[in-house]
């Protein structure tokens, strides 16, 4: 962490000095940056008579001891930096300079690489030539992508690709075109479902008129069951038995397996009088007093595979307390109590005002 010997003025002077300070980064350029960036699934070309595989946008290390080589893709300008160990891999037996920057290097290593550059142009349909660094445009690069290529029987090397906006248009084209999007599985991430007994509509005053003690009727599911809820999108419903959960069905979006509210939010916000008073106006405010047991933590490879009849364990379930919710912030404890033939909470206590 970095800590500032003195704090950060508000004054024009010093908010452009901190400006200063931060990488600037082109706007225009998110989107193709990002589209770069996508991760893809590796391929395999030969370099020389080596088989490789290469790893698009990858974070596998720095590029050593790197020489500058120019391509031409079509009529688009690449630049790339190469570790010298992938040089000596593509057969090359001279030492090149820190760049390739004579017509007949680049012609020699035109050659040496003509093992992935004949298939690739035979892919893309499209010419791809090596030419003097000397005789490439000035430096418009504005975007850079590091590689990996991991050789059979040698160790991984790293190098860097650079681009200007339009190469990076045209290479992104051809990526989308030719190259599948490998999509993290990410089986490990854990995520956690709330657990609701029960809701009850109510309106900011009767909220706080609530005192431990009183006991209010929640709407709940049929069946004695309890909705488990991911995040604000996802839900599905498990039944209650004993100190576990059973899955009742798949998670789907929205909140269809609620019971209706007997109010609309909206059409209540609408029937405010604007010539109220504004605490009155606030008092009316409609809250929903959410009853939650717990939650359950599973990792998104456990989520994928749950079917109808899964247990879930839900530690301290027997005990039938709950944290009191409203808009997602915990203001309570209370415990489940049945009236009559429906469900209601007792509260215990409130936490801070």
């Amino acid at each position: 962490m970095t800590v500032f010997a003195r704090p950060i003025a508000t004054d024009q002077s010093d908010a452009a000095t901190l400006r200063a300070r931060l990488p600037r980064f082109d706007a225009a350029l998110l989107n193709p940056h990002n589209r770069l960036h996508r991760r893809l699934a590796p391929w395999q070309m030969l370099i020389g008579e080596q088989s490789v595989q290469v790893l698009w946008a990858s974070a596998g290390g720095e590029c050593r001891q790197s020489v500058r080589v120019a391509l031409l893709l079509g009529e688009h300008q690449i630049e790339l930096n190469i570790p010298r160990r992938l040089l000596e891999l593509s057969g090359l037996d001279w030492q090149p300079g820190a760049a390739i920057d004579t017509q007949a290097d680049a012609m020699l290593l035109e050659q040496a690489w003509l093992s992935w550059i004949e298939p690739l142009e035979a892919l893309l349909s499209e010419s791809v030539r090596v030419v003097p660094c000397a005789a490439s445009q000035p430096c418009r690069h504005l975007m850079k992508v590091a590689i990996e290529v991991r050789p059979d029987n040698h160790s991984a090397q790293a190098l860097n690709l650079y681009l200007d906006a339009d190469s990076a248009s045209r290479v992104i084209e051809l990526l989308e075109q030719h190259v599948a999007c490998a999509r993290a599985p990410l089986e490990g991430l854990r995520l956690a479902l709330s657990v609701e007994a029960g809701q009850a509509p109510l309106t900011c005053a009767e909220l706080r008129s609530l005192l431990p003690g009183d006991v209010v009727m929640l709407d709940t599911l049929p069946d004695a069951q309890v909705l488990l809820r991911l995040g604000h999108h996802c839900q599905t419903v498990a039944r209650r038995q004993r100190d576990a959960l059973v899955w009742q069905g798949a998670l789907r979006p929205g909140n269809s397996g609620l019971p209706p509210y007997t109010y609309d939010r909206n059409d209540l916000m609408s029937e405010l009088s604007t010539d109220a008073d504004l605490d009155t106006s606030l008092d009316d405010l409609p809250l929903t007093l959410v009853c939650q047991l717990g939650s359950v933590e599973l990792t998104l490879a456990q989520l994928r595979e749950m079917a109808p009849g899964s247990l879930l364990p839900l530690a301290g379930l027997a005990h039938d307390e709950v944290d009191l919710m409203v808009n997602g912030r915990r203001v309570g404890r209370g415990e489940l109590v049945t009236i009559g033939d429906g469900l209601g909470v007792r509260l215990l206590g409130f936490s801070g005002s």
